[in-house]
């Protein structure tokens, strides 16, 4: 049985993902207490902004860091060309995970980001840290044995912690403990996986010490839930005792961000739009598997719902699956969230890698 519903499950995220990469109270979105108050527009912009610009020539490594560091200095972003590339960007061995830092040092204090790319379907192990989600690990680096988090998302994690400048050989927690002022600004930010990714980086950050040095500002888009109630409950400490602020900025018609603890929400109000029969079945048995398993995922972090736009050109039946795909795919998009932030849109393209399902 077990092994059934682990099927059903890998075969719908695949799918699902695949396409987004291209109410009563019972079933209401999983809100957490807010942490701290602060959630600033401006700061969310930019964010966005630099977790879209980690996207940037994702499959051409050679030419990376150069256009990077050009897109970073192009004035008419959110970011107005005032971030410099400071570390990074860093590739893991197969290519599938990148992260980079980049300063802003127009303000006082200093500013500093941290952003990470979110999935890019072409490198197999990112199907790893998305899929990962049907078992939890023990979150290793702070709190309590109970503390939580998907396979996924620690085998992301240790992967993030593993990467090396190309160009100076350092860790980026060898950077960071390079940086000797203090009180300075951190901004943690990344769109689907990565905004996952940057929510258990956030929690590393703080639980190794870091918030003595930065005050930290974490800013995720579209990420999926990543852990259990006690993981969150040690994330907000972390957090509180810290005077960070973590703000989960999400797109309501957004499919993503509702893994993998919003299904019922997603089931009963036809997220994001008419549910074709086969999608539906397909959810339901995600659901099952999550409830037999007694899997529950939370949310971290204070919800910043933003405004809602609909696709202009999903002009296909209601109820049919390639209308389903066209509305999944656009809500889900950094183009649409940038849009919904009123933010600038970025001069690039992304590559998406095309596979054909059965």
């Amino acid at each position: 049985m077990k092994k059934i519903l682990i099927s059903t499950y890998l075969f719908a995220i695949f799918s699902l993902l695949l396409i987004s990469s291209c109410s009563d109270d019972s079933t209401s979105p999983n809100v957490n207490t807010p942490l701290v108050a602060g959630y600033d527009s401006t700061e969310s912009s930019e964010s966005m902004t630099l977790a879209t610009l980690s996207y940037v020539n994702e499959n051409n490594s050679a030419y990376l860091r150069d256009s990077l560091i050009i897109q970073l200095a192009n004035t008419t972003y959110a970011t107005g060309g005032k971030w410099k590339l400071a570390w990074g960007p860093a590739l893991s061995p197969d290519g599938g995970n990148l992260m980079f830092a980049a300063k802003d040092t127009t303000t006082e204090p200093d500013r500093y980001t941290i952003a990470i790319r979110g999935t890019d379907w072409c490198f197999p192990f990112n199907w790893k840290e998305d899929l990962g989600a049907i078992e939890f690990d023990r979150y290793p680096y702070g709190g309590s044995p109970a503390d939580s988090i998907s396979h996924g998302a620690l085998f992301g994690l240790q992967t993030l912690l593993a990467l090396r400048d190309s160009s100076t050989g350092k860790l980026l927690s060898e950077y960071l403990t390079g940086i000797t002022a203090a009180s300075n600004q951190m901004y943690i930010t990344g769109h689907s996986l990565g905004g996952m990714l940057a929510t258990v980086y956030s929690a590393w950050f703080l639980d190794n010490g870091f918030g003595s040095k930065f005050k930290v500002k974490t800013y995720t888009f579209a990420a999926p839930s990543c852990g259990n109630e006690q993981f969150v409950q040690h994330y907000t400490q972390i957090f509180s005792a810290a005077s960070a602020e973590s703000h989960r900025v999400e797109n309501p018609k957004d499919l993503v961000h509702y893994f993998n603890g919003d299904l019922a929400y997603v089931l009963a109000n036809n997220i994001p739009t008419a549910f074709p029969f086969k999608v539906e079945v397909v959810f339901i048995g995600i659901k099952s598997y999550f409830e037999i398993y007694n899997m529950v995922y939370r949310h971290v972090g204070e919800r910043s719902a933003l405004g809602t736009i609909n696709p202009a050109d999903c002009n296909y039946p209601s109820g049919t699956l390639d209308q389903y795909e066209c509305w999944v795919a656009f809500e889900h998009t950094t183009s649409t969230y940038l849009t919904l932030l009123n933010a600038p849109q970025v001069n690039f393209s992304t590559v998406t890698c095309k596979w054909i399902l059965p």
